[in-house]
């Protein structure tokens, strides 16, 4: 499966299956888009009824481009195959429907408002809000539930920024805790922060508690 998308000025051709990422002009943007659904000629004549306007735009380029999209498909890296398509199936039967790990966003806020966050400033285009420690105790028990015969489960506290909801992140740790031995599971936590309000607290709970910490660097060197 192709994703195309722009960003910052970038023409950008994600190819899912092999895991390929191509930067591009417009006109070969526009072409991988008509690839797999028209001929060579229907290409060729769209993008010059297309770009007529740009005289640096000639047929000799359009296709010399389609030829170097055609490697790219010849070669693996672009429209390839899903060869995982016919036995996935296979394995959601084996899955059997078990769940055995979650991402709570404990924190749809952050204590950063950087413009390009992918999640809007942790509000992920919504409300700002945080989560309670029943909605997050509902979720651990959903998970204790739905993982089958699984031992170790695994929990991701993230936002936004988790570290602006702590109380309810040591919280639901400690439920969590008292929860392992009667149904004969063992969380695995991750905190995922900014590292911006981490203090003595934290570091001592993440140093007893969390399996990992994942932190991203934000800002300017200094």
């Amino acid at each position: 499966m192709v994703h195309q998308y722009k960003l910052n000025g970038y023409n950008l051709v994600l190819d899912s299956c092999s895991g390929g990422v191509h930067v591009v002009d417009e006109v070969a943007y526009d072409l991988i888009a008509l690839y797999p659904d028209h001929t060579p000629e229907e290409i060729v004549q769209t993008l010059l009824e297309t770009y007529r306007d740009r005289p640096d735009v000639t047929e000799a380029e359009i296709r010399e481009c389609l030829a170097d999209v055609e490697s790219l498909v010849k070669s693996g890296q672009l429209y390839t195959p899903d060869t995982f398509s016919d036995i996935a199936g296979t394995f959601k039967e084996r899955s059997g429907g078990v769940v055995k790990a979650l991402c709570l966003h404990v924190a749809h806020t952050c204590n950063l408002n950087c413009a390009y966050c992918f999640a809007s400033q942790g509000k992920y285009h919504g409300d700002r809000a945080l989560m309670s420690f029943e909605v997050g105790k509902q979720a651990l028990d959903f998970l204790i539930a739905h993982s089958g015969t699984r031992t170790n489960l695994e929990v991701d506290f993230f936002g936004g920024e988790p570290l602006m909801n702590w109380q309810v992140v040591k919280d639901l740790v400690a439920y969590a805790r008292t929860q392992e031995g009667p149904h004969h599971k063992r969380f695995r936590f991750t905190l995922t922060t900014n590292g911006m309000l981490i203090d003595e607290d934290v570091i001592d709970f993440a140093n007893r508690e969390m399996d990992n910490v994942v932190l991203s660097l934000d800002g300017r060197k200094e």
